[in-house]
């Protein structure tokens, strides 16, 4: 199946690259023209730049799984080239069909990582460890975006010595699970990343914990962040004085999603503050999770409370 897939799309694009202009026959009308030849062909001769377009249409997973089987010509070209391993995406869905082996989950992370050659610029990823993101950090120092989509097995040391050796960090997403990564952290990130433009936070742990109110965290990015463009809080219990502060020492700030912070207060005045960004989320119910008691629900991984409940 995924060989016939691969079939499909190298013939497309090959055919889209090297499409014949239909003939027609000297003294014949545009009935008598020619059918165009087929686009079949040896995949194994395909050219390397038409080979690359194939490998970076279906992902890293389906290379992977797939394509590196086909052939030897294949395989050396996926070996020899870093442009494909440029940017490491592993998906939720990619770990779920790879759960059963873990050793899998690394082998293939660390291969990616090699591939690289040292000119990896994203690394996205839903689950990893300590000792991946050092090996990480051995082998590139070029990241410009990092996406930790579960934090469950790191700790916030490990994660912060990450961003402090990778100095040309323009994009962080990290979803944390533990009250380690606080605002000590998010200084360490202000910090060493001077040309961060996007910062998301998700403290998926946080709707359990009542109406507490804490504005730390969202005064070490206005402390810290000042080029930041976009930022999303979720499940962060800054206040009004938080947001005001925000909004003060990050005055590039563009959009800004806090959905799921339902400490803020959208007055009048919150209002007049945010009319300059160009794309803003607010909170949908205030005070939702303390109204109502979902202590027993759990929140599907990347929704929100309004997402849940079908408000959005």
């Amino acid at each position: 199946m995924r060989s016939k897939k691969l079939a499909n799309i190298a013939s497309s694009l090959t055919c889209s690259f090297h499409k014949p202009k239909p003939q027609i026959l000297e003294g014949e009308t545009g009935e008598g023209k020619k059918e165009p030849p087929s686009c079949d062909r040896n995949w194994a001769e395909l050219q390397r730049d038409v080979l690359l377009v194939i490998f970076l249409k279906i992902g890293m997973m389906e290379v992977f799984r797939a394509a590196e089987s086909v052939c030897h010509s294949w395989r050396k070209v996926i070996k020899e080239e870093p442009i494909l391993w440029r940017r490491i995406h592993m998906t939720e869905h990619d770990y779920k069909h790879l759960y059963r082996d873990p050793f899998s989950l690394m082998h293939l992370t660390r291969l990616a990582i090699d591939r690289s050659g040292g000119q990896l610029e994203e690394f996205s990823v839903y689950m990893v460890n300590n000792c991946m993101l050092q090996y990480l950090c051995d082998r590139t120092s070029v990241l410009k975006r990092l996406r930790l989509l579960s934090t469950n097995g790191l700790s916030a040391e490990v994660v912060a010595e990450t961003v402090k050796r990778q100095p040309l960090l323009e994009e962080i997403e990290i979803r944390v699970s533990d009250r380690s990564f606080n605002e000590k952290f998010i200084e360490v990130v202000g910090k060493e990343c001077p040309q961060l433009k996007s910062f998301k936070f998700d403290k998926i742990w946080s709707y359990h914990e009542g109406n507490r109110t804490e504005d730390d965290e969202a005064l070490a990015i206005s402390k810290t962040m000042h080029q930041l463009r976009h930022l999303q809080l979720i499940y962060n219990r800054l206040t009004n004085k938080g947001l005001k502060a925000i909004l003060d020492g990050c005055p590039h700030l563009e959009t800004l999603d806090i959905v799921d912070c339902y400490n803020v207060k959208m007055d009048a005045e919150m209002e007049a503050r945010c009319a300059k960004l160009e794309n803003k989320s607010y909170p949908l119910i205030p005070y939702l999770p303390q109204m109502l008691d979902f202590s027993g629900l759990i929140i599907p991984s990347g929704s929100s409370w309004g997402q849940f409940l079908g408000f959005m």
